[in-house]
């Protein structure tokens, strides 16, 4: 078995990370594997350790914690040909989701010794790097207010109150959308390009993604009126919605998004890049441990 190095994130899952990773180092040293491990003390710093340790020589590396850890040791793994694991411990776990990962530890420790390794998709927004999904419009809304509550409430109660304000202040945006097939002009809610099939905690936004195919989901709710906004979102949560007028589904390449509302785009639930935004998918950007 070759060696493993672990990018802790202590905090995620509100602890998770910190709380179970004792017991997956005691299985470990039981077994004889041999590994290593660092602890990401900010964000970013994840990134920052996984770039030391491809350095150091390291050839198996396992983000411990959720979306944002994974995106972080992801990123700096692009284009090195090291292997990636995953022990889904944070909150949301949209991308372990989506490749049928457990989320149970003992049960994710297993797949990380004994998976087998297959080549994932990636994805661009200009030049930020994101691996699960890139999402514009209402879901943007909903996680700045998430992020604002957070701050003095815990549990789903920063959700919750998140959702209704964004909804109280919903924005119908101006969007310009230019792909191979021609240039499409319209008004809508939001705007996902999926690699992953969830994003947001387990909203099913995008669910015949597939992060091995080389293309990205993309998944676009138009313009409606506002009594019909809220049973659509409530399918889009459960992966209903394909069917609805509204929404527009296709896959691509490349895809280049405008719009003069401005504003940031969510990748993988941080905010970075915002229109005039081109995401593009990167066919098997990332080595990644899976069931056997």
């Amino acid at each position: 078995m070759e060696r493993l190095f672990f990018i802790l994130n202590p905090v995620a899952g509100t602890g998770r990370g910190a709380k179970y990773f004792p017991q997956l180092r005691a299985i470990l040293d039981a077994k004889g594997v041999d590994y290593g491990y660092a602890r990401s003390e900010h964000p970013g710093h994840a990134v920052e350790l996984t770039r030391q340790a491809v350095a150091a020589g390291e050839k198996r590396i396992i983000a411990v914690g959720g979306d944002g850890t994974v995106n972080e040791v992801a990123s700096a793994l692009y284009g090195t040909g090291v292997v990636m694991g995953i022990l889904p411990l944070g909150t949301g776990n949209d991308l372990a989701r989506t490749l049928g990962l457990p989320t149970e530890p003992l049960e994710a420790l297993d797949v990380v010794l004994n998976g087998q390794v297959r080549p994932m998709d990636a994805g661009m927004a200009n030049d930020c790097f994101f691996i699960n999904a890139a999402g514009y419009g209402f879901d943007v809304d909903v996680l700045q207010r998430v992020e604002k509550y957070k701050k003095r409430l815990n549990g789903m109660l920063p959700y919750l109150l998140g959702i209704a304000e964004a909804l109280f202040h919903l924005r119908r945006l101006k969007l310009t959308l230019r792909r191979p097939e021609g240039i499409t002009e319209t008004t809508g809610f939001i705007l996902v390009a999926g690699n992953g099939q969830y994003l947001g905690g387990g909203m099913n936004a995008t669910p015949q993604a597939d992060p091995f195919d080389g293309l990205l989901d993309v998944c676009l709710v138009k313009d409606m009126p506002f009594y019909k906004f809220l049973p659509a979102i409530v399918r889009f949560v459960k992966g209903a919605h394909l069917d609805l007028a509204e929404v527009d589904y296709f896959k691509v390449q490349e895809l280049e998004l405008s719009c003069p509302a401005g504003g940031p785009v969510d990748l993988d639930g941080e905010l970075k890049s915002q229109p005039p935004v081109i995401f593009r998918v990167l066919p098997g950007a990332i080595p990644v441990l899976l069931r056997g």
